[in-house]
Order: C-alpha cells, then structure tokens, then sequence
C-alpha cells in the first residue's frame, strides 16, 4: 500500500532520513521544511484535488516545535479544512499539554513519540 504522505519538518538530516525509509518502503514523499510551508504545500494540493471526501494526503507527518508555526498550529489550520485528515506528530513534546482544550484534536490525530525508530515509524504509517 503506497501512502501520500506531507511531513513538515525544519531539520534537514532528519527530513532526508524520513524521505529515505519512506520511498524505500514505496511512499510518496513532499518535505515542507516549516509550518508556513506545510500549509502552503497542503493548500495547494487541496486546490488541485477534486473529491471532497478525500484528503489530498493520506498522512501527515508534524514536527511541532518548528520556525514560523508550529505543528499545533498548522494541525488546527489542516483540521479546520478538512476535519479527517490524518496527522501524525512526531514530537518529544505533549501534544495534549500544548493543546489549550485537550479535547480540541479529533482522533484522526495520533503522536509518534520521539526518540522513535525509523521502522516504528513506518509501522505506525502503516497501520
């Protein structure tokens, strides 16, 4: 199964290990290296997708604590566009505590909690 996959992450030996094991794995990779970025590059695939039930994403991958806004920020900008759309926080923060009402995110949102291996990131892609 080949996922679509976004992931926003500022450090760029970190985002070319990312894009290494996921295109190993068969994944379509785009690599936003900050917030801003990731909202635009999620933007710009959301205007050139047709369905409305679907994400133009199959996941995305968040860093947090990234320059210009953060993953929580950019998972609220993503959520209030497209409510279903998977993210996954790959983070050594809690997410929930940086949440101001923990209730705030849908399940369609799950952590990765660093310090992670890369094949227990792909698992949770996966599955």
């Amino acid at each position: 199964m080949s996922l679509n996959i976004l992931v926003a992450e500022d450090n760029a030996f970190t985002a070319s290990q990312y894009t290494k094991i996921l295109e190993k794995n068969g994944h379509r990779v785009q690599i936003a290296k900050d917030g801003v970025e990731c909202i635009e590059t999620y933007e710009k695939a959301l205007s050139e997708f047709d369905s409305l039930d679907q994400n133009p994403f199959d996941v995305v991958l968040l860093d947090n604590n990234m320059p210009r806004k953060s993953g929580v920020e950019v998972a609220k900008e993503i959520l209030d566009k497209r409510p279903n759309q998977r993210i996954i926080f790959a983070s050594a923060y809690d997410i929930n505590s940086l949440i101001k009402a923990p209730g705030d995110m849908p399940k369609s949102v799950e952590v990765l909690e660093k310090p992670f291996s890369l094949n227990t990131m792909i698992s949770k892609l996966q599955s």
